[in-house]
C-alpha cells in the first residue's frame, strides 16, 4: 500500500493542477493492491472528496458548461451498469491490463492534443451525437476501471471551454460518475467493497495532493508541469499493463 499511498499524493496533485489524472495514476497501484472491486470503490470514494474540493474552489454555476455535459451525462447511466457487470466477470489481470492501456492511450491522446493546439485550424469539432457515445464509455470505464477522464477530456475540448469551465467541467462530470458509479456499485456488490482502513490514511493524502497541486497550478510553467504529468502517466500505465501481464 505504500505505493498506493505516494499514487493518492501525486494523481490528486496532478488532478488539482490539470483538471485529470486522480484515477490514471491511482487505479494501477490499487488494482496491484486490492481486489477489483475494492479498488474501484476505494478510487470512486477518493475521487468524490477530491473533485469535490474542486467545485467548492471553482466551480461556480457559470464555470460549468451544462449545456456540453448534459448529453454526455445522460448517456453514462446505462454505461456505469454495463462497467459494473464487467467488473464482475473479467479477472483482476484482465482489469490490469485494461487499465494499463486505457492509460498509456490516455497518454499519447493528451500528447497529440497537445501538439495540435498551435495549429487551431487543425481541430475539428466533434458532432453533438459523439457525445453519447462519449457518455455511455466513460460511464463503462468509471464503475470498472475507474478510468472515465480521457472520453470526457476529448468531449469538452472539442467544446472549446474557457480553461475555468474546462476544470470547473471535469470536476463535475467526474462527481456526478462518482456519485452515481459508487451508489451503483454498492446496490450490485453491498457495502463491503468499500474498506475504511484502506480509504481513510488515503483520503488525507488526497486532500494534501489537492492542496500542493492547487499551489502547483498557481506557480509552476504549465508546459513543463504536463510534460512531467504525461510522463507520469505513461509510466504508470506501463507499469500497470506489465503487471496484468504477470511480467513482474
Amino acid at each position: 500500500m505504500v505505493l498506493a499511498a505516494a499514487a493518492a499524493l501525486v494523481g490528486a496533485s496532478i488532478q488539482s493542477a490539470t483538471g485529470f489524472g486522480f484515477a490514471l495514476v491511482l487505479s494501477p497501484a490499487l488494482f496491484a493492491a486490492l481486489e477489483p472491486v475494492e479498488a474501484v470503490a476505494s478510487l470512486l470514494a477518493l475521487g468524490l472528496v477530491l473533485n469535490l474540493l474542486v467545485l467548492l474552489e471553482h466551480g461556480r454555476p457559470e464555470h460549468i458548461d451544462w449545456r456540453a455535459l448534459a448529453p454526455m451525462l445522460l448517456a453514462a447511466l446505462p454505461g456505469l451498469a454495463v462497467g459494473a457487470w464487467a467488473l464482475t466477470v473479467l479477472s483482476k489481470e484482465a482489469l490490469q491490463v485494461a487499465v494499463g492501456i486505457a492509460v498509456i492511450l490516455a497518454a499519447a491522446w493528451q500528447l497529440r492534443q497537445r501538439t495540435l493546439r498551435e495549429a487551431a485550424s487543425s481541430r475539428r469539432r466533434l458532432r453533438p451525437a459523439v457525445g453519447w457515445a462519449v457518455g455511455f464509455s466513460s460511464g463503462a470505464l468509471t464503475t470498472s476501471i475507474s478510468i472515465s477522464g480521457p472520453p470526457i477530456v476529448l468531449w469538452l475540448e472539442a467544446h472549446d471551454v474557457r480553461p475555468e469551465e474546462f476544470r470547473a467541467s471535469l470536476a463535475a462530470s467526474f462527481f456526478a460518475l462518482n456519485l452515481i458509479g459508487g451508489a451503483v456499485l454498492l446496490t450490485a456488490e453491498g457495502s463491503g467493497t468499500l474498506d475504511a482502513g484502506v480509504v481513510m490514511p488515503l483520503l488525507a493524502l488526497v486532500v494534501v495532493g489537492y492542496a500542493l497541486g492547487t499551489v502547483a497550478f498557481r506557480r509552476l510553467d504549465r508546459e513543463r508541469f504536463f510534460t512531467i504529468v504525461l510522463a507520469l502517466v505513461a509510466c504508470t500505465g506501463v507499469a500497470s499493463l506489465a503487471g496484468g501481464l504477470g511480467l513482474f
